[in-house]
């Protein structure tokens, strides 16, 4: 006997539309909706097919159109689900095959030549519907098999990726092998009228939902989402009323003497009405199945997020994790294992002694595999991968040992601020999915929990470290002078204080970035000397404050000459060291001592200072103990970085080595007097103070006093320098540099004079500054020093008109000269005030 099976269709047709349902109402992702598009093609091919069973309009051969293109539809929709569960770019050649079906379908709607609409056969049972394979259908397997290699090749190509990809991908091969068996089974005349197709689709489908629900992408309350219960709801009401509704009617006309049309109202009326106390009744019946458990959890997490949201504690936020994990799970043993900064998991809490001081290596690959489970990993997976394989028999017996069932990663964005090791439960029930579901909400909420507690304690560290060095700050030096002091916590103790000499002098030489980079090596120096209890502190811009408890005064002065000694090599190993290095560091260093406890720490720290202040004042660069009785009356004045009367002193050395210049070059004697007037005059022009103008006309003597160093041969060439002469002749700087440097009460003109060769648009030497970074003192030097050389006469030149010149630095300014400036010495030359030597 022969059956229409329309039913079967049906069936599937509800399976479908259920799980497309219970997916509307989750979160969706990318691969989510690759499933829902690849329900909607089935749900295409099995309503065809339906249709085309029931003989619906229009015809039988458009629904059996509409039936054979959903199924071929199917692989090229997988194609696009595979490649979004499997996070892949590349779309292989699945255009090609997508085409190629479109091309197939077409010609076979035209034609029938493929594949013709099944034949109705009527019989007393009702209808069925008879295909009749021929040999062209083969091109129709064809197509449909070429995408599902192009999805068997992309999976075999990317198993790699994903160390649980093939376990993942199981369920989804053994749904397409059923699929495709039972569109292979159509052509066994066993199954000729059965719709086996249409079966095989409803497992398939029901194998992708599990693999989707095992890669924990939705929970399984979703099938039990309203829109499902009012749909069952629904058709149990419709199946029942079906049932009676011949009885049902008739007892309405007969009892109530009901028209045909009240008849059908109140039939309708009485399908609302038994809907609502079904869907009632399943979603109390649901209630109790499904969700009395994970109300327990849902509050727990509830609960749990409320304590996060005020702890700041870490060692208190880890603690509630592992007792609401405990409380809520079960959980025998629980191990928090939480990143330290070289990138290792080491074991911060636990409840158990078993792991000690082990360690989980974020090289091992255990972290990309954890990475790879989303998170969270089952201990029967994790077996099964190399990852497991490679660890020491070691680390399986203590993992054994533990018995460890689940593992779970704390996530802050791509990595784990953490990990949690679980153990068996104490009831002996196993981890389940929702478990997990729990433990990711946990999880959320603990890493910003844990990451807030970090900043909070990475904020409180920084608002007490130096920001440049990385020592204490001022503030938290004040704390713990003022802790160790009334605590009394030892005996005795030292302060010493570091201070930078002539540092403002640095920062002017070679700017303020270079200054930085010397405070960070200098405090590097005392960190690496300064061992044991100590506190090291930037007590202020160029100082540094090291606190020694239990240190006797001879040590600290060792200590501290030890620092002072790697400090001057330090200037050998920076960019500008050599034999003339424009300015050397040192420090002058200040020790006092103290018995704990103190009344007044500000007392040894004023202490201290007093003994720098003495180091000042012995000429810089040494180490000084302040001594009770010592007093600033009984050491000479502190010695100002320029004091004016200085440059009479050094005088006949200016004079002395100029002469020895005249010797070599009779030009340059002259020349430096020269330039030392005119900057003067210009000095004084532009409104400097008196110690500016004289520093000027003291730079003015000295800029040129490096040429000493010159050979004769250049010095006096007649005709232009060559090349590689120029660039001798430009070293005339760092050796006049390198010469004052070894005057220290003249180490002010340094500035001045090495920029005097420096242009305004950032063409000159040595440096290469430009604009206002050039010293204001260099920029007259510049102006003044290029005057003369223009207006003199030389070997190589004959002297220059006063005018010419003056229009040269006219037409210069901005580019060589100073905008500013230039106008001013013009105008001081053509009234007058300014006497042309």
């Amino acid at each position: 006997m022969i059956y229409s099976f329309s039913i079967i269709p049906v069936i599937a047709l509800l399976c479908y539309t259920f799980q497309l349902l219970s997916l509307i109402t989750t979160k969706r992702n990318e691969q989510i909706n690759g499933f829902m598009g690849l329900l909607l093609v089935m749900i295409i091919w099995t309503g065809g097919s339906w249709f085309m069973r029931m003989g619906y309009w229009p015809s039988v051969n458009f629904w059996f159109h509409v039936s054979l293109t959903g199924l071929l539809m199917i692989p090229l929709m997988l194609f696009h689900f595979l490649r979004r569960f499997i996070e892949v770019q590349k779309t292989y050649h699945v255009c090609f095959w997508s085409a190629a079906i479109i091309l197939l379908l077409l010609f076979n709607y035209t034609t029938e030549f493929l594949l013709k609409a099944p034949t109705v056969v009527k019989t007393a049972a009702g209808q069925s519907y008879i295909y009749d394979f021929s040999w062209p259908v083969v091109f129709l397997f064809i197509g449909a098999a070429g995408a599902v290699v192009e999805c068997v090749k992309m999976a075999y190509e990317n198993n790699d990726k994903n160390a649980f990809l093939r376990k993942q991908l199981r369920p989804i091969w053994l749904g397409l092998f059923i699929l495709a068996a039972g569109n292979g089974l159509l052509l066994v005349p066993l199954f000729k009228g059965f719709p086996i197709d249409i079966c095989s689709g409803i497992l398939m489908a029901g194998c992708i939902y599990y693999a989707l629900y095992k890669k924990r992408l939705f929970k399984l309350d979703a099938l039990t989402s309203r829109a499902n219960c009012y749909c069952v709801a629904f058709l149990f009401s419709m199946t029942i009323i079906y049932r009676i509704i011949p009885d049902y009617e008739e007892f309405l006309q007969k009892s109530f003497s009901m028209s045909e049309t009240k008849t059908t109202i109140f039939i309708s009326f009485t399908v609302i009405i038994v809907t609502i106390i079904i869907y009632m009744l399943l979603n109390l019946l649901l209630d109790k199945l499904f969700e009395r458990e994970e109300n327990v959890q849902s509050k727990s997490i509830v609960a749990f997020s409320k304590k996060m949201s005020y702890l700041m504690s870490l060692q208190e936020i880890l603690s509630e994790v592992m007792k609401v994990i405990g409380d809520t799970l079960s959980s025998e043993h629980i191990y928090i294992f939480l990143r330290d900064d070289k990138g290792r998991y080491r074991l911060k809490l636990s409840n158990a002694e078993i792991f000690g001081d082990y360690l989980i290596s974020s090289e091992a690959g255990f972290v990309h595999l954890l990475s790879n489970a989303n998170g969270h990993m089952l201990m029967k997976d994790y077996i099964g991968t190399a990852c497991y394989e490679n660890l020491s028999e070691e680390e399986k017996q203590r993992l054994t040992v533990s018995q460890i069932e689940c593992f779970v990663g704390i996530s802050d964005g791509p990595d784990y601020v953490g990990i949690i090791l679980m153990s068996a439960k104490s009831n002996g029930r196993h981890y389940t999915q929702k478990d997990i579901s729990f433990l990711s909400s946990i999880n959320s909420v603990a890493s910003i929990a844990i990451k807030n507690s970090r900043l909070y304690e990475a904020a409180y560290e920084e608002a007490r470290r130096d920001y440049l060095t990385g020592v204490s700050n001022r503030k938290c030096f004040y704390e713990t002078m003022g802790i160790c002091c009334t605590q009394g916590n030892y005996a005795f103790g030292a302060l010493l204080m570091i201070n930078v000499d002539d540092f403002k002098l640095y920062n002017q030489l070679y700017g303020d970035e270079e200054g930085d980079e010397a405070l960070k090596r200098i405090a590097k120096i005392i960190q690496e000397e300064v061992t044991g209890e100590c506190v090291i502190a930037r007590f202020s811009g160029k100082e540094f404050a090291v606190l020694l408890p239990e240190r006797t005064v001879e040590e600290v002065k060792l200590l501290a000459e030890t620092i002072s000694q790697r400090v001057r090599e330090m200037n050998h190993t920076i960019n500008h060291a050599g034999e003339y290095a424009m300015k050397a560091l040192t420090v002058s260093c200040g020790i006092a001592t103290g018995v704990c406890p103190l009344d007044d720490y500000h007392e040894l720290i004023n202490h201290a200072n007093m003994a720098v202040y003495y180091a000042k004042q012995a000429g810089k660069n040494r180490v000084m103990i302040y001594k009770e009785g010592q007093d600033g009356s009984e050491d000479k004045s502190f010695e100002m970085v320029y004091q004016p009367g200085i440059y009479s002193e050094y005088s006949t050395t200016i004079y002395a080595l100029t002469a020895a210049i005249d010797a070599k070059d009779h030009y340059t004697f002259s020349h430096s007097e020269n330039v030392a007037y005119y900057s003067r005059e210009l000095a004084k022009a532009y409104g400097m103070n008196e110690e500016g103008i004289s520093i000027v006309y003291e730079a003015g003597l000295l800029h040129d006093i490096g040429k000493i160093g010159i050979n004769e041969d250049i010095l006096n060439k007649p005709g232009k320098l060559t090349e590689e002469e120029y660039e001798v002749m430009k070293t005339h700087v760092s050796l006049s540099i390198g010469i004052i440097r070894h005057l220290p009460s003249l180490d002010y003109v340094i500035p001045a004079v090495i920029g005097h060769h420096e242009r305004y648009d950032g063409q000159g030497y040595p440096r290469g500054i430009g604009g206002k970074d050039i010293p204001l003192m260099a920029r007259i030097l510049c102006i003044a020093d290029s005057f003369d050389a223009m207006v003199s006469k030389r070997s190589y030149k004959a002297e220059m008109a006063v005018d010419k010149a003056l229009d040269i630095i006219a037409n210069e300014a901005g580019r060589q000269f100073d905008p500013q400036l230039a106008p001013i010495f013009i105008n001081l030359i053509r009234d007058g005030i300014i006497e042309v030597r």
